[in-house]
């Protein structure tokens, strides 16, 4: 008796499949392609690291019997928002543009996929990298001789917080970069650019206001200096080294992350439902 033939799925089927699951399918995708690269493998682990070790022994001046422990700390947030920020928009622009430039959204716009699944898997896939890089600068500085004192549940809820809002910050931005970019090639080397950019630019992520030439204060409202400051406000054991102007450790600039984040979020989704999923 011969065996009955396996029914090939349909679109009918594909219709089926749960918003949930495509998201999944999407951050499993990105996941395994960044695995596969051993430059952007690099960047996660290695180039906050690098530079973390190379501003410690190049700027901070241990004191003899002492440690700068409280310093080191805050070196190591300062770098690892710096790296998560590089990785994030390596990940997510280089894809990005890589789908746009090689009409891959041609197919996906002949199958029923919800854009916004597209959008989620995408972001879930650079936020674990960016956390990742993140992890791994603050392991490494707490290794080398860092101190975080004792953070109570509420600070290392904030570090989560604006960790994750800034990752997603990063992220959208990085799709209004693959639209002006259209060369998925040099996004990697824009990424990296454009980190080091913002991070000169705002005085080393904020942590150094003082090397401004003038509008010092912008350090509190610009989104990487910002939520550079209140992480090492909230836990830093001494966070007089980055004032004036004052330390952002109040609910008002928590909100305003929050409030970048949700406006860079709600023109990524225009973007993906304009420029990628809208028919042709």
């Amino acid at each position: 008796m011969a065996a009955p033939r396996r029914r090939c799925p349909t679109m009918h089927d594909t219709a089926r499949v749960p918003w949930t699951r495509q998201t999944r399918t999407f951050a499993r995708r990105h996941v395994r392609k960044v695995l596969r690269s051993k430059v952007l493998l690099g960047i996660t682990v290695a180039w906050p690291v690098l530079w973390y070790f190379l501003s410690v022994l190049v700027f901070v001046d241990v004191p003899e019997g002492g440690s700068a422990g409280g310093l080191k700390a805050g070196l190591a947030m300062t770098y690892g928002l710096f790296g998560a920020f590089t990785i994030t928009v390596a990940v997510f622009a280089g894809d990005f543009a890589r789908d746009l430039d090689g009409d891959r959204y041609r197919k996906f716009r002949a199958m029923p996929i919800a854009p916004t699944a597209d959008l989620a898997g995408r972001l879930l896939a650079g936020a674990a990298f960016g956390v990742a890089s993140y992890v791994v600068t603050i392991a490494v500085s707490i290794a080398h001789g860092a101190t975080f004192g004792r953070p109570d549940p509420a600070a290392l809820g904030v570090l989560a917080l604006t960790l994750a809002l800034f990752c997603l910050i990063a992220m959208a931005a990085a799709m209004l970069v693959a639209l002006v970019i259209t060369k998925p090639e040099h996004m990697t080397t824009i990424a990296v650019i454009g980190a080091l950019i913002a991070f000169y630019a705002t005085g080393f992520n904020g942590v150094t206001p003082g090397m401004l030439a003038e509008g010092a204060d912008m350090v509190n409202y610009v989104p990487n200096s910002l939520a550079t400051r209140i992480q090492i406000a909230y836990l830093s054991e001494d966070a007089s080294f980055m004032t004036p102007p004052a330390a952002p450790d109040s609910a008002k600039y928590l909100g305003l992350l929050g409030a970048y984040a949700a406006g860079l979020l709600a023109i990524s989704v225009l973007i993906v439902r304009r420029f990628a999923y809208a028919p042709e």
